[in-house]
């Protein structure tokens, strides 16, 4: 990411765009600042310069890594909000991972922008806020923790799709490839790990093989309307901070194909 003047003005652009985003979602850098703030005085147990920089280093990462379309405080915000706690830990994972990734740029490049010496600061910040984040977690209130534990539970089951190989074979005969009815059954477990999962069921797995057995046509109609529902309104209100239109949308054909799938199987 290193930034000559063109560079410069593009992130200026990016981070204004950004920040229009994070004020209309309620976005808070860092993430409940004011705790992470009383944290740093009565519990980090480090200096008082440290606790000023720590805060400044942050807000210094925030300004290099700025992304468009994916903004780390708005997703950390999201799914601590959706008490999806596996997703937050992936998403500290990941974001101090691009953090070491420029390091190692900056180390190969002295004209990066920003020294390494400098990063390696934004680095050990970033590890002392997940310190702090980690605290939140333990506190967070039992039912957070319940529905945390049924999303994990749940997306463990979306590995699998109900009856996916004669999904594949029932396109195949309709005229489709097979490698789209595979990305299809791909594009099914992905949206229902990452959005329909959110509510801590698997309706996938929990709900539609028994609807199926009993041929219980109200009720699948009343899943599938209420999921694509769900997908309508996640397109309508995109706000550049999840998967995107296009995965969606191909997410939501593939969706709808599955839907006529089932139906034909109940008769």
């Amino acid at each position: 990411m290193s930034k000559g003047f063109a560079d410069y003005l593009i992130a200026m652009a990016r981070e204004f765009d950004r920040e229009l985003w994070r004020d209309m979602d309620g976005v808070e850098v860092p993430l409940f600042s004011e705790r992470y703030d009383e944290w740093l005085k009565t519990e980090s147990k480090i200096s008082e310069s440290s606790q000023v920089n720590y805060k400044r280093w942050l807000r210094k990462a925030d300004e290099w890594i700025c992304h468009s379309d994916r903004d780390f405080w708005t997703l950390l915000t999201k799914a601590w909000q959706s008490s999806d706690i596996d997703t937050v830990r992936k998403l500290c994972f990941e974001y101090e991972a691009e953090l070491s990734e420029e390091k190692a740029n900056a180390e190969k490049d002295s004209e990066y922008g920003e020294s390494p010496k400098e990063m390696g600061n934004w680095i050990t910040a970033f590890r002392n806020y997940v310190k702090f984040l980690d605290k939140e977690l333990e506190k967070a209130a039992v039912d957070k923790k319940a529905l945390a534990a049924m999303i994990k539970a749940s997306r463990k089951t979306a590995h699998n799709l109900f009856l996916s190989n004669q999904f594949i074979s029932w396109g195949v005969k309709k005229g489709k490839q097979e490698v789209t009815m595979e990305s299809y059954v791909s594009n099914i477990k992905r949206i229902n790990k990452e959005l329909f999962c959110k509510t801590g069921y698997d309706l996938l797995f929990d709900f539609l093989p028994s609807y199926v057995k009993t041929k219980n046509r109200a009720k699948i109609d009343e899943m599938f309307d209420a999921m694509l529902k769900k997908l309508d309104e996640r397109i309508d209100t995109y706000n550049e901070n999840e998967m995107s239109v296009d995965a969606l949308e191909n997410c939501r054909c593939a969706m709808r194909d599955y839907y006529t799938f089932i139906k034909a199987v109940v008769g």
